[in-house]
């Protein structure tokens, strides 16, 4: 087995092509010797005293409190992302872990305290793809029995009440749709009659779609939905990344790499919308 130096030292190997496995297995079956080392990663990074530039360490730290429920990890994570800044490149260090899994790392490590996944739906300087992952992230917590139905619908509501930005109002119905918020329907409704979605995103007939749907189909599927899952096993979840089996004689797709689909790219469905607008959803 390895010491925790020489786990953290494999954490922190710059290739993105080669993924840890025997590291990560070994962190954790040591989980109560190296959760405080992982802590002080995340935690030295995001006060700045640590780079994240060629730190992947940081990345599969996360991913690990994720899986330990370590609560600890709870603010660090959220001062980290919640200071990232407004700009699209601002996503870049960390890959994508904000448009893939920070919602799930979020609802794995809140142990039900709402107060700073909040915080970051809430406050105007938050990037809107950290406000985004935040929301989902109750969402996560709903499906695995962690909040309320009516905890979740109330909240959501009085959102829906002073929300002014019309792509995160649209978000919110895309996402609603995924546990069928027949409570919602008037409300939703009016911001797509008063026009306050941003287009391109969701139509009211496609919305309208979505409710005539029978609640417990969309709620087992739900329940299935690997996007709507805690983090719960780091080796099997991040070892099946594309970026880990390339194919023979292609480039490796880094995790942070300029080759991956820009938020601000057109989608590569075909819809003629940006990514960010699309399938990145």
């Amino acid at each position: 087995m390895l010491t925790i130096d020489k786990i953290i030292s494999e954490l922190n190997v710059a290739d993105d092509s080669y993924f840890p496995r025997e590291a990560l297995e070994d962190a954790i079956t040591q989980q109560e010797a190296i959760t405080p080392v992982l802590l002080d990663i995340i935690y030295n990074i995001s006060n700045g005293t640590d780079s994240l530039e060629g730190s992947p360490a940081f990345m599969y730290s996360t991913y690990l409190l994720a899986q330990f429920r370590e609560k600890r990890a709870y603010p660090i994570v959220v001062k980290y992302f919640g200071d990232l800044g407004l700009e699209d490149e601002a996503l870049d260090p960390t890959g994508d872990m904000v448009t893939e899994d920070l919602d799930s790392i979020l609802a794995s490590v809140c142990h039900g305290d709402l107060g700073l996944i909040k915080q970051l739906i809430e406050a105007p300087e938050v990037n809107e793809y950290v406000k985004n992952a935040a929301f989902s992230s109750l969402v996560i917590l709903y499906n695995n029995n962690l909040l309320t139905r009516e905890d979740l619908v109330s909240y959501i509501g009085n959102i829906l009440e002073r929300e002014t930005d019309p792509s995160f109002i649209a978000y919110i119905a895309c996402i609603a749709c995924d546990f069928h918020p027949k409570e919602l329907y008037d409300a939703l409704a009016k911001c797509f009659d008063q026009e306050l979605l941003e287009e391109g995103i969701i139509d009211k007939e496609d919305f309208d779609g979505y409710m005539q749907m029978d609640v417990d189909v969309v709620l087992a599927k739900l329940k299935d939905n690997r996007l709507y899952q805690l983090v719960n096993n780091v080796v099997s979840e991040m070892g099946s990344w594309g970026c880990f089996h390339p194919e023979p004689n292609s480039t490796p797709i880094r995790y942070d790499s300029n080759a991956k689909i820009g938020r601000n790219d057109p989608c590569p469905c075909g819809s003629g919308k940006k990514y960010k607008k699309c399938c990145l959803h």
